[in-house]
């Protein structure tokens, strides 16, 4: 009887510790949540790639922007972007693209991949790229979307619902693309670890494009859609 009194007791304090410890953790969280500057800061500067970082008030993941440069053409650069293949080399499985919307000026393409985020699992993802070319500068544009309601879900796989990725590539006169990016979205993991690894996985995913972009087969296969002023004699067209 009284061992059974004691365990009911261990039991009780320990519920009301772990209640303590949940409701200083909700606070935290709550606290963190309402915590940012709205403004963009400096977190890495290695190798010629530069990544800031920027947390909302309001939200608790941050958002990502990252520049750098690249001595490639234009047309390697949306290749090594568009081609489905690529997603292989970066560790994507089940690549498809469903559809292809070309509508000049635009182009639009919806795929679906997964991802292997080990230990957490693998991850759907279905995306709508959408590229558009300013005639003037050449300049490309490529926003990635997150599209979870394309096609229907497999409710073995979670899949990604928040997913903004905005790049910016840019011709320079000297030789070489600048490249920018805009990122923001939920993998699915907790937030705490998202936002820690994230600035090193931009930068390291960055730097192997870099490296990719110089293999042959990003450089032999060229986009349909766009117009690289580095391999014309005439102005910049539209999409085509």
């Amino acid at each position: 009887m009284n061992e059974t009194k004691k365990s009911s007791g261990k039991l009780a304090k320990f519920l009301k510790i772990n209640g303590i410890f949940n409701l200083v953790m909700l606070v935290a969280y709550i606290a963190w949540a309402q915590t940012g500057s709205g403004e963009w800061k400096l977190v890495s500067d290695e190798d010629g790639i530069r990544v800031w970082s920027m947390k909302v008030p309001g939200e608790t993941l941050k958002k990502y922007k990252l520049q750098m440069h690249v001595d490639s053409h234009l047309s390697d650069v949306v290749f090594y972007m568009s081609d489905l293949n690529t997603g292989y080399d970066v560790g994507a499985t089940d690549i498809r693209r469903i559809e292809e919307v070309k509508d000049d000026p635009v182009f639009l393409a919806y795929d679906t991949y997964k991802l292997d985020l080990k230990p957490f699992g693998k991850l759907d993802v279905v995306i709508v790229n959408h590229y558009a070319q300013d005639p003037k500068t050449g300049v490309v544009r490529l926003n990635v979307q997150a599209a979870p309601n394309k096609i229907p879900v497999n409710p073995d796989v979670p899949r990604v619902k928040r997913l903004s990725n905005r790049f910016t590539m840019t011709p320079v006169a000297s030789g070489g693309v600048d490249i920018e990016l805009l990122s923001e979205m939920d993998l699915g993991l907790p937030d705490v670890l998202q936002n820690l690894v994230m600035p090193s996985v931009t930068h390291t995913e960055f730097a192997k494009m870099r490296e990719m972009f110089k293999k042959e087969k990003y450089r032999v296969g060229k986009p349909a859609f766009i117009v690289d002023p580095a391999e014309q004699s005439t102005p910049v067209a539209t999409l085509n």
